[in-house]
């Protein structure tokens, strides 16, 4: 039984209800975006916690209905799109941001309606038997559907890795960016991992990200703070 899959929907709870308080006062689009995102992974961790909990405390069950399964896979793939379109809003003027946002939802579109519709009853029941426990990596999907989340997820985990590098790159100080680049890397790495039949380091590699984004959130807070703090204190001299 595997527990990671629960600290990173929690965590994740907490990380989009923070967001949500803080797009309520500064209404940014990027918030709003990260947002939705972390919502999307809080659904997506959740189900990988559930399907680990039904498999080993109630066999012969497989852990995955097929609406929790496809539910999983479409989110996946679109919340690490989405989540660097919020990072594209934030760190440039650019309209890249608005079109990234635009290119996330045109292939999500058809990622939800195939994989909604895909045929994966008794592929997902021989994935799972293959694996000897759940099934995260999408092998239950047909071909024509799994083309479709490397087109989300590659430029997603460049938009949110590169762009906090960017960041940190133009403003030293904001080490926070370092943390949001980190917890970009580690999920990617550990998606990049499973898609090829390796997942048995998904879940911890998930969890690291979450914290380390989440650390970084809770940084760029104190460094904003800090900021104001400096210049409240110079205007005043």
């Amino acid at each position: 039984m595997n527990y990671f899959p629960l600290v990173s929907a929690v965590l994740s709870a907490v990380f989009a209800f923070l967001l949500a308080l803080q797009w309520r006062k500064r209404r940014k689009p990027y918030q709003l975006i990260w947002m939705v995102s972390l919502v999307m992974f809080f659904i997506a961790t959740f189900l990988e916690f559930y399907a680990e909990f039904v498999y080993y405390t109630n066999p012969p069950s497989i852990g995955w209905t097929e609406f929790t399964y496809k539910l999983y896979y479409v989110l996946s793939a679109s919340m690490v799109a989405l989540m660097g379109a919020g990072s594209l809003y934030l760190l440039t003027h650019l309209p890249v941001g608005k079109y990234f946002l635009y290119f996330t939802v045109a292939v999500s579109i058809p990622l939800f309606v195939l994989g909604f519709l895909a045929p994966v009853g008794d592929a997902l029941a021989n994935a799972v038997a293959v694996k000897g426990g759940t099934e995260i990596a999408g092998l239950a999907m047909p071909s024509y559907v799994r083309y479709l989340p490397p087109l989300l997820t590659i430029p997603g985990g460049i938009a949110i890795i590169g762009g906090a590098l960017y960041s940190f790159w133009l403003d030293r100080t904001r080490k926070y960016n370092l943390l949001i680049a980190l917890g970009g890397l580690y999920p990617f790495v550990g998606g990049l991992e499973a898609r090829f039949g390796n997942s048995t380091l998904f879940y911890l590699l998930e969890t690291v990200g979450i914290i380390l984004l989440f650390a970084g959130f809770v940084l760029s807070l104190e460094y904003r703070r800090s900021r104001k703090a400096n210049t409240a204190t110079t205007s005043q001299q």
